[in-house]
C-alpha cells in the first residue's frame, strides 16, 4: 500500500495545530485539507473530539456529500466508484470551534492508486473574523431549532461563497455568541483575545508568517449590541483590533461588515472606519449587508440567516470587495458539470 504523508501530499487551509506534522489538528470552521490522487476511491482516518463535527466532501471541485464524524478515531470511505484517473479531494470542516476539533490521521487508496502533488493554492488570501453568522450556524435549521450542528454549514456560508467567488484561500476565526468587546450576555470577552492562538485563547501560539492575507473581513457587533453596551468602549476595542491585525500583516484591505441579524451598531462601525480613513488609511471599508428579508429569504435557526441570505451576503460582499480592489470575480462556468449517477 502506498504510504500517505501529510507533509508531502496534503495542502492545509486554515489554522492547524502541527506539533505532530503527520496528524494535523483543526478546530475553526472552514479549515480544510486538499489532496490530489489517481484512482477510483479514497478513504480517510480521522479523530473527532466530540462526535459532533461535520465535514464537506468536495471531489473534482464539486461539493458531493457531507458526513458526521464519530467521536474517536475512525476510518471513513470518502468516495468510491470514481472514473479511473486523476482527481482532487477537499475536506472542509462545516462546524465551528465550539462543536469540536478534528485530527487527521491518514488517507488511503485501493491497490493501483497513487497520491499526487496537492492542488496549488488559490492566488488571493482572505481572513474572516466573526460570530455565529460567520460560523454558518443556523443556516439550514428550521426556525425553532437552535442547536443542530448537522444543519450548520460554514462551507455554504457567506464566507465560503464570497471567498470562492473571489477565487481566494480563506481562513475563518468565528465563535458563536462572541463580539469585539463583549459577548451576547455581556461578559467582557471578545474575539480579539483569540487572535494569537492557533486554536484560540490559551492554545499554542499561531505562526503568523504561515499566512499573510491580502484582505480581512470582520463581522462583529451583533452580539456586542444585543445587550447594553458602552459605544465608546466597543469603538476603541474595534479600532485596537484592526491596529493589531495591520501590525501583523502587510497592509491588507479591511472590510468591516454590518448585518444581517441586527444593524444597531452601524453608526459605531462607521466611526471605526472613519478613524482609519481620516488618518490616511483608505483601505479600511464599511460594508452594510443589510438585514434578513424573511418573506423573501426565509429564516435559518433562531433568527439566523439561512442559505438564501448567506448567498446574497456572499454575492454582495464579493462584489463590493471586487469593486474596491480590482480583484476579479469568478465567472459562471460555460460547460455543465458532468453528473455521475
Amino acid at each position: 500500500m502506498l504510504e500517505f504523508s501529510f507533509t508531502k501530499f496534503a495542502r492545509l487551509m486554515g489554522r492547524f495545530h502541527l506539533t505532530e506534522k503527520e496528524n494535523p489538528k483543526c478546530g475553526w470552521v472552514n479549515s480544510a485539507v486538499f489532496l490530489a490522487f489517481r484512482g477510483t476511491a479514497i478513504s480517510m482516518t480521522a479523530e473527532d473530539s466530540e462526535g459532533q463535527d461535520y465535514v464537506e466532501i468536495v471531489v473534482d471541485g464539486v461539493a458531493r456529500n457531507w458526513i458526521n464524524l464519530k467521536k474517536g478515531v475512525h476510518e471513513y470511505i470518502i468516495e468510491q466508484g470514481l472514473p479511473d484517473g486523476e482527481h482532487t479531494l477537499e475536506i472542509h470542516k462545516r462546524t465551528g470551534i465550539l462543536t469540536g476539533s478534528i485530527t487527521f490521521h491518514h488517507f488511503s487508496l485501493p491497490d493501483g492508486g497513487s497520491f499526487l502533488a496537492p492542488p496549488a493554492a488559490r492566488p488571493l488570501r482572505l481572513e474572516y473574523f466573526g460570530d455565529s453568522i460567520t460560523d454558518g450556524a443556523g443556516i439550514g435549521h428550521p426556525h425553532v431549532l437552535a442547536e443542530a450542528p448537522h444543519l450548520d454549514d460554514g462551507y455554504m456560508s457567506y464566507v465560503g461563497i464570497s471567498a470562492r467567488m473571489l477565487n481566494a484561500e480563506y481562513h475563518t476565526m468565528a465563535i458563536c455568541g462572541i463580539g469585539v468587546w463583549q459577548d451576547a450576555v455581556g461578559n467582557k470577552q471578545g474575539l480579539p483575545e483569540h487572535f494569537f492562538g492557533t486554536l484560540g485563547k490559551g492554545t499554542a501560539p499561531w505562526d503568523f508568517s504561515r499566512y499573510i492575507p491580502d484582505g480581512i473581513v470582520i463581522n462583529l457587533g451583533q452580539n456586542d449590541y444585543s445587550t447594553p453596551i458602552d459605544d465608546e468602549a466597543y469603538i476603541a476595542a474595534y479600532i485596537e483590533f484592526i491596529r493589531v491585525i495591520l501590525e501583523k500583516y502587510n497592509d491588507p484591505y479591511v472590510f468591516c461588515c454590518v448585518g444581517t441579524m441586527n444593524n444597531n451598531y452601524l453608526a459605531s462601525v462607521n466611526k471605526v472606519v472613519s478613524d482609519f480613513n481620516q488618518s490616511g488609511n483608505g483601505k479600511v471599508f464599511l460594508v452594510d449587508l443589510g438585514l434578513i428579508h424573511p418573506e423573501v429569504e426565509g429564516w435559518g435557526g433562531r433568527y439566523h440567516p439561512g442559505y438564501q441570505t448567506h448567498y446574497r451576503m456572499g454575492w454582495e460582499l464579493a462584489s463590493f470587495i471586487s469593486a474596491n480592489t480590482g480583484w476579479e470575480l469568478l465567472k459562471r462556468p460555460l460547460i455543465a458539470t458532468e453528473c455521475v449517477f
